[in-house]
């Protein structure tokens, strides 16, 4: 049973075709790479399957629920069951220290007991993305790589089922991009759904063993 299932899904700006009738499948430890230059509609498709949008038409199935008439609170417990989303341009609460921005999407749904624990996972994750000893900071003391690679923990921190990383990579340093390269390949070996957009890294389109070009759906 796939995990994510796009039939014939279409989106409209205004009027403005974004893209059409398009149809995909993903199943465990599938990473598909979304294709096209800026402007192309990578991160609107993103958004849709992770359920931040809805699509103008079609039909999106998450591990066989069909989501697209669910009202918006049912759309947000699937979110919290199943996605984690790590955005082009991450957005931090400026006066927490990054261990704080992490740690926040979760605390309404863990007790006290389990939150210890995400904290040592967080720990974890932030040594694993190569910013040990940072998790004091504050976002604007980070770097732009530093900023992106602390967006992935957060994401990573709840296990997610499927993990969407819109242009992971994107003006990076090559040490902060072969960072994030290999965790989203040992995602994938852990046999999730990894969806990541991009334009130019041909080193993480290789990671994908799917590709889908959105161009070709206008």
């Amino acid at each position: 049973m796939p995990i994510v299932r796009c039939v014939n899904l279409s989106k409209s700006y205004d009027g403005e075709l974004v893209f059409k009738d398009l149809t995909l499948e993903l199943d465990e430890g599938d990473a598909l790479a979304v294709l096209g230059p800026s402007g192309s509609g990578k991160t609107t498709l993103l958004k849709i399957i992770g359920l931040l949008l809805r699509p103008s038409s079609g039909v999106l199935y998450i591990d066989d629920v069909d989501v697209t008439g669910l009202r918006e609170a049912q759309l947000s417990e699937l979110r919290r069951k199943y996605i984690s989303y790590s955005f082009q341009e991450p957005t931090f609460i400026p006066h927490l220290d990054i261990m704080d921005n992490i740690l926040i999407p979760i605390i309404p749904w863990v007790s006290r007991e389990e939150l210890k624990k995400y904290r040592d996972k967080a720990l974890d994750l932030l040594d694993r993305l190569g910013l040990k000893g940072l998790e004091k900071r504050r976002p604007d003391d980070l770097s732009t790589g530093q900023r992106k690679r602390a967006d992935l923990a957060r994401a990573l921190l709840k296990d997610p089922k499927i993990l969407i990383v819109d242009e992971p990579t994107a003006n990076l340093d090559e040490e902060s991009a072969d960072v994030i390269r290999a965790i989203i390949r040992e995602v994938r070996d852990m046999n999730k759904v990894v969806i990541f957009a991009l334009h130019r890294d041909r080193k993480l389109v290789r990671q994908a063993n799917k590709k889908l070009n959105i161009e070709r759906f206008k």
